[in-house]
């Protein structure tokens, strides 16, 4: 996010994102496509380079990544979202860190070509290996 944001700016992002990951997480149909057609995916992918801010990184992953477990898998990728999931892969957070590996396994797990897809991105592989020898 921008650095000149203010803080009930922030405050607002954090919230919308939050309630978006909640109806996500919904065990009830959650609205999927609805939130697709909101256009918020883009909003969500803009919100993972929010380096100030690992709470809405984390909050933003998190929903990434359960629209990556469902039948719009592929929407993660058109958006743009993988690079900057694989660098919050060397996130300071632990917690951001491994919601961004969950939803990139959710991608890479999808089939051959969103695999591939992943793991030609630049730096993802290195990352994801350095979260594996530094685990903890």
């Amino acid at each position: 996010m921008h650095q000149n944001l203010k803080f009930d700016q922030i405050s607002f992002f954090l919230a919308a994102v939050q309630a978006a990951r909640k109806l996500l997480s919904s065990d009830r149909n959650p609205p999927i496509d609805a939130l697709i057609n909101s256009g918020i995916l883009p909003v969500l992918v803009k919100c993972l380079e929010a380096n100030d801010n690992p709470s809405l990184q984390f909050e933003a992953a998190w929903a990434l990544t359960n629209i990556a477990s469902t039948e719009f898998t592929h929407v993660i990728v058109e958006m743009g979202a993988v690079g900057p999931l694989a660098r919050l892969l060397r996130s300071h957070s632990p917690d951001v860190r491994e919601q961004t590996c969950w939803c990139l396994g959710n991608v890479a797990g999808d089939g051959p070509k969103l695999r591939d897809i992943v793991l030609g991105t630049a730096d993802c592989l290195d990352n994801l290996l350095f979260n594996i020898k530094h685990s903890s």
